[in-house]
């Protein structure tokens, strides 16, 4: 009985979260323009889809500000990760961990108005790098949190110490053991960081300037007028995309446990 309420439980919640996607998916194949009633099966949406240069260009704008803004949150995640891990002796230590924790608590709206008064203020231009620094603000506490795990669960540092023993410097120890050992969180951090940019609204909604548009405010502003099913064929797209990202990643990180053993 028990077993049946959680098999049961389980596909509740599972289709709480993939039945969306799976309509979705199933509209963007829909002969219609409006997403109220099935009329039939077609796949225009697509080449429509690939000739929308206005929706093609705000996703080509909000993959590469999200890659920037991934970028730069996994570095600096690795380096205060690292900072925290093996030099634990600094003054402050707890507080600046704890300081990580405080974009992932703090409303979304506070973050972009409070970086949208500190921008007019300080009279930094509202462009795409002011926009790129803030979304790797807020993506920096998953990278920091996910490398720093795996740092810990590395034995407090004792290979590192193994290898310096054998007369690694610093920097080689970092390099070939920390580095390849740490890989996974990275990428894994990296990912989150790069999702978290790709998603945003709130804060690309303040802090955009003129001319920036990311998919996200395209689709709001799309939204006015109706969902169109070249969002839904859009979001099919990516959800394929994701699928091969993870399965890349599950492939890597399993050839990399199965070389381990």
């Amino acid at each position: 009985m028990r077993g049946r309420g959680l098999a049961a439980y389980s596909l509740g919640l599972y289709g709480f979260i993939y039945l969306p996607l799976a309509v979705m998916i199933a509209f963007s194949f829909n002969d219609a323009r409006r997403n109220v009633a099935w009329k039939g099966f077609t796949g225009r949406w697509y080449s429509s889809l690939f000739h929308n240069v206005e929706l093609l260009g705000a996703l080509a704008t909000t993959l590469e500000l999200a890659a920037i803004a991934a970028a730069i949150a996994t570095v600096l995640g690795l380096l205060s990760s690292y900072a925290m891990t093996r030099h634990a002796s600094f003054r402050g230590r707890s507080l600046y961990g704890s300081l990580f924790l405080v974009p992932l608590m703090l409303p979304e709206i506070v973050i972009g108005v409070s970086l949208l008064s500190f921008f007019v203020r300080s009279r930094i231009p509202l462009n795409f790098w002011s926009l790129a620094f803030a979304h790797a603000m807020i993506a920096l506490p998953y990278t920091t949190n996910s490398i720093r795990a795996r740092l810990l669960s590395l034995k407090d540092g004792r290979l590192e110490e193994a290898a310096m023993d054998l007369g690694a410097s610093d920097w080689q120890a970092f390099y070939k053991i920390t580095l390849p050992l740490a890989w996974p969180a990275i990428f894994g951090g990296a990912l989150l960081a790069f999702t978290v940019s790709f998603e945003d609204f709130v804060t690309s909604f303040f802090i955009a300037g003129i001319g920036i548009v990311t998919m996200p405010i395209k689709v709001y502003s799309m939204m006015k007028f109706g969902v169109t099913p070249e969002i839904n064929a859009l979001g099919c797209c990516l959800v394929l995309a994701t699928v091969l990202l993870l399965a890349a990643h599950h492939f890597l990180t399993g050839e990399e446990e199965s070389g381990r053993i």
